[in-house]
């Protein structure tokens, strides 16, 4: 489990540690309309942030790889779209594409059970290729990808080992990657076409 950080604020001449919050905290929060339904936050040890609006072609590629993985994937496999995943009890993000069994309530996933997380990354690639991929692995997630929209990159990282992964591959927008979903009759994606 990664550390948590205290951060403290000063108020006048006093100094305040802020409440860390919790799964259910969000969840009540968004129950009683305090937080939006849907996209928007995440919880990083405790800490509500706020997450970065999407625009084309961060869009496009999400769209793009859902339709591809939908023909791929069986159906007892769930390809979800931003869900909120809880990966502790201060913990909660929402990749922009998570493979998980369907029989698993998206509340109760946990890190293990993610057979794949991707990030797309434009304006926060720095965030999902250090802080984030750091909780992923923390938390057990096998197989965690980042496409890097600006460079046309993809980030494949697997073998999570303590905070990091040891084996992190670099492959081209243009390039057929294997899939790590031990059992499909098509273990292989081509990414996204070129964006330029």
């Amino acid at each position: 489990m990664m550390p948590i950080m205290n951060a403290i604020i000063k108020i006048d001449e006093d100094d305040f540690a802020p409440a860390r919050l919790t799964g259910a905290d969000v969840l009540a929060m968004t129950s009683a309309g305090v937080l939006p339904e849907g996209r928007g936050y995440e919880l990083i040890e405790g800490v509500l942030v706020k997450m970065a609006a999407q625009y084309d072609p961060h869009v496009r590629i999400i769209a793009q790889l859902l339709r591809k993985l939908n023909a791929l994937i069986p159906q007892e496999l769930l390809i979800a779209s931003a869900p909120s995943i809880f990966l502790s009890e201060q913990t909660m993000l929402e990749p922009d594409i998570a493979i998980f069994p369907l029989d698993i309530k998206s509340t109760d996933v946990r890190g293990g059970d993610i057979l794949l997380a991707i990030e797309v990354s434009d304006t926060t690639l720095r965030y999902d290729l250090g802080k984030k991929a750091k909780l992923y692995a923390a938390h057990g997630v096998g197989h965690y990808w980042v496409f890097d929209v600006t460079a046309e990159r993809l980030h494949r990282h697997s073998g999570p080992v303590g905070e990091d992964y040891k084996n992190i591959v670099v492959s081209g927008f243009d390039e057929t990657v294997s899939l790590p979903i031990e059992g499909l009759s098509v273990s292989s994606l081509n990414i996204v076409p070129s964006l330029s």
